[in-house]
């Protein structure tokens, strides 16, 4: 299950988590379960930082432009280097897999617009 941050929690993590369901999302950093030291780790472009519970909820924080906090009970914090516009660069697989999994839903969401949702009655 891929959601944003509205919606993404560790306890909603470890509840999926218990129902044999991978969760991965981001992650507001003002939600009173989050890990403090995730919090105020300062990071340089490009590092990452994380921490698993034994309870198999990853809380990652990763900076390229700007700090991004993502929870997952389906990956590591393995990073992969990708091609982009002929330069090599260096994601974590969560965002990867996190970019994939939302883009499917955006398309499902642009498709949805486009029918007309309100039924018209001629009498």
């Amino acid at each position: 299950m891929v959601v944003d941050n509205w919606y993404t929690s560790i306890e909603l993590a470890e509840i999926l988590g218990q129902h044999n369901t991978y969760l991965i999302g981001t992650l507001r950093a003002n939600r009173k379960s989050n890990p403090k030291e995730i919090i105020k780790k300062k990071l340089k472009k490009g590092e990452s930082y994380s921490l698993r519970s034994n309870t198999n909820v990853m809380i990652m924080k990763w900076r390229d432009k700007r700090e991004l906090l993502m929870c997952s009970t389906k990956t590591t914090n393995t990073m992969i280097d990708i091609e982009k516009r002929r330069k090599v660069k260096t994601k974590p697989i969560t965002v990867l897999e996190y970019n994939q999994g939302k883009s499917s839903i955006d398309l499902s969401d642009q498709k949805a617009s486009y029918s007309n949702s309100i039924l018209m009655i001629q009498y």
